[in-house]
C-alpha cells in the first residue's frame, strides 16, 4: 500500500512542481515582487537586492526537482530539499492566510490566482504528499539506466536556466496580465452596465486615554466629544466587480490627472515605462532618448511614465538630454505593463500592439514595421 501511495505522490508532486516552476520562470520578475512583499513584512529588506536571483533559483529548483522526482533519481537528497521547502512555504502561506498581508503567494504567477487560504491548503496537501515521498523514497527506483537519467536531468537544468534567463531578458513568453498584446487598456478599466460595486463602510478612528478605538458611522458613542479624532478609513463590507485594470491613472507634475487625455487619441502612442528612472542605466537611457526623439519627430504621441518623483526626473532628463518630461503613475501598474525597467509599449488607439524590455529596446525603424504591419505574427 505504501509503495503505491509513494508512487502516486511522486508523480503528482513532480508534475505540480514542474508546472509551478515553469509558470513562475515565465515571469521571474513578477515572482520577485512577491518576495519583496514578504521581505518588507518580515523586515528583511537587506535581501531586496537578491530578490530576482532568489526567484530564479527557486524556479529552476522546482523544475529540476520535479524532473528528478519523475525520473526517480537522487531520492534522499531531493526528498529532504522538498520537505524543507514545503515546510517553509506552508508556514509562509499560513501566515498570509491568518494576516491577509499578502493576498496572493505567487505560487503559480499570474496564471492562477489563489487566495491566501487556498494557497495554504494547497501547501498542506503538498506537505502530506511529500511526507509520503520522504518516508517511502526507498520504493522509488530510476526509470532508466544511470546514463539516460543523468542526461535527462542535465538537459532539464540547462533548459530551465535558459528559459528563466530568456524570459527575464526578453519578457514573458506568455503574458497573463491585462496589459498583454491585443488587449484594449481603456476597455479593461470600465465597469460593465449593472456591475455590482464594493459596499464600503466609513470607519472613524479615535483616541481616548491612550487607547485607539474604531467606530462605524452609525455607532458613534454618545460622548464622542471626549474622544480625539485620529483618522478615517474605508472598510470593504462586500467586494463587488473590479475591472481587470483599476489603477491606471496618469498625472503631470502639478498633480492634474491626464488619464483621459492618454486614452483620447486614436493614433499610435508610445509609452516609455520606467518604474524608477534612477534604476535605468545610461546606455538604456540613451536608447530611450534616441527612440523618443525620432518618435516625436513623426508627430505621434509619447507618454514617458514613471513612479519616481517628478522633480528628480527633471534633473535626470537634463543630465541625459532627454527630449521629454515625465508623467507620474503608481509603481504597481507600471510593473504590470512591462516586466522590465525600462520598457516600451506601442499602442494603436488603446490596443497594445507590441512590448519591448530593456535588453531589446526597439529602434524607430522597428516601430515603423509594427505600425505598417510588416512584422511576424505575435502569439503572446
Amino acid at each position: 500500500m505504501m509503495k503505491w501511495i509513494t508512487q502516486i505522490s511522486r508523480v503528482l508532486v513532480g508534475v505540480l512542481f514542474i508546472i509551478s516552476g515553469l509558470i513562475k520562470a515565465n515571469d521571474t520578475l513578477g515572482f520577485s515582487y512577491k518576495l519583496l512583499e514578504y521581505f518588507e513584512i518580515f523586515q528583511m529588506q537587506f535581501l531586496d537586492p537578491f530578490a530576482v536571483g532568489m526567484s530564479m533559483l527557486i524556479c529552476i529548483f522546482e523544475i529540476v526537482s520535479g524532473v528528478a522526482l519523475l525520473l526517480g533519481v537522487y531520492n534522499k537528497l531531493n526528498s529532504w530539499l522538498l520537505l524543507l521547502l514545503i515546510i517553509f512555504f506552508t508556514l509562509l502561506t499560513g501566515y498570509s492566510a491568518i494576516t491577509h498581508k499578502v493576498t496572493d503567494c505567487g505560487c503559480f504567477g499570474d496564471a492562477i490566482k489563489l487566495k491566501p487560504f487556498e494557497s495554504f491548503m494547497k501547501d498542506v496537501v503538498l506537505l502530506v504528499l511529500i511526507l509520503f515521498i520522504f518516508f517511502g523514497n526507498n520504493y522509488i527506483q530510476p526509470l532508466f539506466d544511470k546514463v539516460i537519467v543523468n542526461i535527462a536531468l542535465s538537459v532539464s537544468i540547462l533548459v530551465s536556466i535558459f528559459f528563466t534567463l530568456y524570459t527575464f531578458m526578453f519578457l514573458p513568453v506568455k503574458d497573463f496580465l491585462p496589459y498583454k498584446i491585443g488587449n484594449n487598456i481603456q476597455e479593461l478599466t470600465l465597469y460593465p452596465p449593472g456591475a455590482e460595486r464594493d459596499v464600503v463602510e466609513m470607519i472613524f478612528i479615535y483616541e481616548k486615554g491612550g487607547q485607539t478605538y474604531e467606530f462605524g458611522v452609525n455607532n458613534l458613542p454618545a460622548d464622542i466629544d471626549s474622544y480625539n479624532f485620529v483618522d478615517r478609513k474605508d472598510k470593504i463590507i462586500k467586494e463587488g466587480f473590479k475591472p481587470p485594470i483599476h489603477d491606471f491613472k496618469v498625472f503631470n507634475k502639478e498633480g492634474l490627472e491626464l488619464t483621459d487625455s492618454l486614452f483620447a487619441g486614436q493614433g499610435y502612442k508610445l509609452l516609455l515605462v520606467q518604474t524608477r528612472v534612477e534604476d535605468t542605466d545610461d546606455k538604456a537611457s540613451s536608447q530611450l532618448a534616441k527612440i523618443a526623439k525620432d518618435w516625436l519627430a513623426s508627430g505621434n504621441q509619447l507618454w514617458p511614465l514613471t513612479s519616481s518623483n517628478l522633480e528628480s526626473t527633471e534633473a535626470y532628463s537634463k543630465k541625459l538630454n532627454m527630449p521629454y518630461a515625465y508623467y507620474n503613475m503608481d509603481a504597481i501598474p507600471l510593473k504590470s505593463m512591462v516586466r522590465s525597467n525600462p520598457g516600451v509599449m506601442l499602442l494603436k488607439g488603446n490596443v497594445v500592439i507590441k512590448k519591448w524590455g530593456a535588453y531589446n529596446l526597439p529602434t524607430y525603424e522597428t516601430l515603423q514595421k509594427y505600425m505598417s504591419g510588416n512584422h511576424a505574427t505575435e502569439s503572446k
